[in-house]
């Protein structure tokens, strides 16, 4: 049995999926991001396509929402963007 270290894939596939700026791509069917995991990993193994997949989505790198047709999309979220926290602030005049 092999054990595979999956963070230099992962690390890879992020790399990718940056220099892409797959996060144009809006929300996706899984199928083009298995793609994308395979291109950028060289790998072929759906095991391992999966793995990957699903520690993205662990990690916070990939965004799942539901679709109509109970089926799901999902959207690679730019890792370099600036995280906004809102704020209210209240002013009162007297």
């Amino acid at each position: 049995m092999v054990k595979t270290n999956f963070n230099p894939l992962i690390k890879t596939t992020v790399d990718y999926l940056t220099r892409k700026e797959a996060w144009k791509y809006g929300f996706i069917k899984y199928s083009v991001i298995k793609k994308m995991i395979i291109y950028a990993t060289k790998h072929n193994r759906l095991y391992i396509i999966r793995k990957i997949f699903v520690s993205l989505i662990d990690k916070g790198y990939i965004e799942k929402k539901r679709n109509v047709a109970r089926s799901y999309m999902y959207r690679f979220i730019n890792p370099n963007a600036t995280k906004v926290v809102p704020k209210q602030i209240t002013i009162t005049f007297e």
